[in-house]
């Protein structure tokens, strides 16, 4: 099995993942990415009463350096979970 590297793009970790986990759903499983229709997939997650999602650029590398992250959330602001629990959701990470 070849050994992803830390400059590998998002996409190409991502065909690694899939290769490496069970194509049956367990305790672990593989989530496919949305290119297209953002809005009306974050308009669906805020409908559901989801916390949210996170996105990143496909073709950039992952980068994590103490607290910050390639990865951006953008989250549910009505988000039922959150309240009482801001310790939780207050936290920032920056890009």
């Amino acid at each position: 099995m070849a050994t992803i590297c830390g400059n590998a793009s998002l996409m190409e970790r991502k065909a690694a993942l899939r290769r490496l986990l069970p194509a049956e759903p367990g305790d672990l499983l593989y989530v496919d990415h949305f290119e297209h229709r953002g809005v009306a997939l974050y308009n669906e997650v805020c409908r559901l009463d989801l916390e949210g999602i996170v996105a990143k650029y496909k073709h950039a590398p992952y980068r994590m350096e103490g607290r910050q992250s390639s990865w951006v959330k953008i989250r549910n602001p009505a988000y039922s979970q959150m309240t009482g629990r801001q310790e939780l959701f207050g936290k920032r990470r920056t890009a």
